[in-house]
């Protein structure tokens, strides 16, 4: 399960998001700014891309077209999950959700009351509203080309609304666990974060600290001002984030990044981007079905083979291929993976506990997950196991059929 590091008494005391001037809310790219803002007490309502993957051209076709299409995986319900590693995922166009099963009528309800909320959020605000967001991006600088068309279309959806974007990318190995780089607009921040530990620890514990960092940075009004223009590139990395000669630059971690940043390089244009995966795709998976690159899910080409051309989706349009790869299957995840390790008798008890929490209500894909992670197995796996140690009494999920051949 995910660990995480205590917040000290003064910034718990200091957090009451309730009593806050401003919502803040999370815009997705995974369950992280979600999760640090609920911990440090200012996520006091759930929004629709709280737990979810999301691209950030998926997020602008949401804002100016609202989520009647695109949102949920296509096709009509029940909804086909996969088991990719410790995670049953539903993959959409633009997005993917784990850790609850999409096809629970309540999760949908529940997800329409988010919807609204994030609606009347923009269009009716009571408050001003900060929004987070990760980039989900391959490549950081495509991601970050769409920023601000998003806040483009928030205003223009919402001309007397009172928001902010806080825009962070992950893993750019430099020393400060975050750096401030010159803002992309007056109202639209971003900020290099650093991963600390080890692969292997989850990607929460890994960047905790320096979401830590951005939001306690964010919430002070006195900080946006030095953030409003390209020309206070240094005044927005606070002194204690900056090492080497004389503050000239930003120093490397040595490992991931060897060579210390300018800070006259502090800017969205001329910053070295890392890039990576960790967002774009899930143990190896593309996080959402509409690209493998973590952008550009609402670019899919039109897939203009023969085969395809007789092969129409359920709203009767014709398929598409990703526009990177050219893959026409919305990136299939194909026939999950086993450890090959046989179960042991205290591992079945821990199964059969689990799964008497699903027999009285619990969540399903909640309860799976959490039973890979504990197990360190994948999801599959663990349905499997069910499967046996219940004579096949038990089908956790129509979609999923541990004799079938891909299992997915």
């Amino acid at each position: 399960m995910l660990r995480l590091t205590p917040l000290t008494a003064s910034h718990a005391a200091l957090l009451d998001g309730a009593s806050m001037p401003r919502k803040y809310i999370s815009l997705g790219g995974w369950c992280g700014p979600a999760l640090i803002l609920g911990k440090m007490g200012l996520r006091t309502e759930a929004y629709p891309f709280d737990f979810s993957r999301v691209t950030a051209d998926g997020l602008l076709h949401f804002i100016e077209k609202g989520f009647a299409n695109g949102f949920y995986p296509p096709g009509p319900p029940p909804y086909r999950p996969e088991c990719v590693g410790p995670w049953v995922l539903f993959r959409g166009q633009h997005t993917a959700f784990a850790h609850f099963d999409l096809n629970d009528a309540r999760v949908q309800a529940h997800f329409r009351v988010k919807m609204t909320r994030f609606d009347a959020a923009l269009d009716t605000p009571a408050r001003p509203v900060t929004l987070f967001r990760t980039v989900t991006a391959h490549h950081p600088e495509e991601e970050l080309a769409v920023v601000l068309e998003l806040e483009a279309a928030i205003a223009r959806r919402s001309p007397a609304l009172d928001f902010r974007i806080v825009t962070m990318v992950h893993d750019q190995g430099l020393r400060a666990d975050a750096v401030a780089l010159a803002a992309l607009s007056p109202r639209v921040s971003l900020w290099a974060l650093r991963y600390h530990g080890a692969p292997s620890d989850s990607l929460l514990d890994r960047t905790h600290a320096a979401y830590e960092t951005v939001v306690l940075h964010s919430i002070k009004e006195e900080n946006w001002p030095a953030a409003t223009t390209a020309a206070a590139a240094a005044a927005a990395a606070p002194p204690a984030q900056c090492h080497g000669r004389g503050d000239a630059v930003v120093a490397c971690d040595g490992v991931t990044r060897t060579r210390d940043v300018p800070l006259a390089d502090l800017t969205a244009a001329r910053f070295p981007w890392r890039r990576h995966n960790n967002l774009a795709l899930i143990d190896g998976v593309a996080s959402v079905g509409g690209t493998c690159t973590g952008i550009g899910s609402t670019r899919m080409l039109e897939d203009g083979t023969v085969a395809a051309a007789a092969l129409l989706l359920a709203d009767g349009s014709q398929r598409r291929k990703c526009r990177y790869c050219g893959d026409a299957t919305y990136h299939a995840a194909g026939r999950p993976s086993r450890t090959g390790r046989a179960f042991t008798d205290e591992e079945d008890q821990l199964v059969l506990i689990h799964l008497y929490k699903v027999l009285t209500g619990g969540d399903k894909v909640a309860a799976v997950e959490q039973l890979a992670q504990e197990l360190q197995r994948g999801t599959y796996e663990v349905i499997c196991r069910i499967q046996y140690l219940t004579n096949s009494s038990t089908k956790l999920m129509d979609s999923i059929d541990p004799t079938g051949e891909s299992g997915s």
